[in-house]
Formats: C-alpha cells, sequence, structure tokens
C-alpha cells in the first residue's frame, strides 16, 4: 500500500509475541494519517524508490483535503455520539479534521527525503495548514485551536503554523485566506 500499517494483535499474541507469525490478514488496512508518519524517521526518508512510493500512496490515499491531511477517512458514529454528548460540534479525530502533530512529521518527511517532488508536497500541504489556521488568529486576534473554538491554541497548533512559515516562508504577494 505504500504505507506503514498497524498490526491487530489477539490477546494470546500479546503474551507470545516470539512465536506470533506476521501476516497480512493481520494487518489494519485502514487509511490514516499516521501509516505515513514512519517517513520522518531518517532511514526511511533517505530511501528514495520509498519514498517515491510513499509519496504516492499518500497522494492517493484520500487523506489530502483543503486542510491539510486528515488524521483518517473515518467518520465513525461513537465519537460523534460522544462529542454530541459533550456539546462540542466535531468528530476530532474523524475525517476531515487534522492534528498538527501528524502534519508537521508527514511534511518533515517529505520535505527532508530529497524528492523534489516530496519537497513540493510538502510545500502545499504546509500551505493548507497555514491557510486552516492563520484566519481564526486574525478574527480572534490570537490562534484558536480548529476542533474546540474556546481554546486559544495548542502549542502544537502555534508551533507548527510557526515552522512552516520558517521552512517554507510565505510569499508577500499570496493572500493567506480560507479560499
Amino acid at each position: 500500500m505504500g504505507q506503514w500499517l498497524d498490526y491487530w494483535l489477539n490477546n494470546n499474541a500479546a503474551c507470545e509475541v516470539e512465536s506470533q507469525t506476521w501476516e497480512a490478514q493481520n494487518q489494519n488496512q485502514n487509511v490514516f494519517a499516521s501509516n505515513f508518519v514512519p517517513l520522518w524517521i531518517d532511514l526511511f526518508n533517505s530511501d528514495t524508490p520509498l519514498v517515491e512510493k510513499v509519496t504516492r500512496s499518500l497522494q492517493s490515499s484520500g487523506l489530502l483535503c483543503a486542510a491539510g491531511i486528515a488524521t483518517s477517512l473515518t467518520n465513525s458514529e461513537i465519537n460523534v455520539l460522544m462529542l454530541q454528548r459533550e456539546n462540542k460540534t466535531c468528530a476530532h479525530r474523524d475525517f476531515p479534521n487534522g492534528w498538527a502533530s501528524l502534519q508537521r512529521m508527514i511534511v518533515e518527511g517529505l520535505s527532508r527525503s530529497g524528492s523534489a517532488e516530496a519537497r513540493s508536497i510538502a510545500k502545499d500541504i504546509a500551505e493548507r495548514w497555514i491557510r486552516t489556521m492563520l484566519p481564526t488568529r486574525r478574527q480572534a486576534q490570537c490562534m484558536r485551536n480548529m476542533m474546540w473554538k474556546s481554546v486559544i491554541g495548542f502549542g502544537w497548533s502555534n508551533g507548527v503554523v510557526l515552522a512552516f512559515l520558517e521552512e517554507f516562508g510565505w510569499p508577500k504577494d499570496q493572500k493567506i485566506d480560507c479560499n
């Protein structure tokens, strides 16, 4: 798939790790942004054929959206019901929401890979994330967390925007807005 997948282990397997057979049928085939995080590790992002395969997989995964990289493709009923009980309006781990830390690790992995195509995609993701975060800062005179509007920013949300601006800059003739 061009992604790193989690494995489902049964309860006995946790106690018998040495005898566990790692087979494809035990892989969680669901698409998550975290499936691409290992690209952040130098061992992986320096392998050009692997970077190209992972980059193609990310592009076709459905995770790239207007705001950056979605955390998952799932829109689970459980999260929606839980958040409704808590008077929150979005399922923060569900599509199309994204986490700042995942944006940062994936962008950094793509950017450090040495692939011009991967770096271009990294810059595009960073710009999408900046466009999502900065308009709320202008309106509220502070950066607010996108999932919980009453919370004034999260350190990682603010930090990722600043890191992206530092790494990629922003063209003076380009307007920062949601469009």
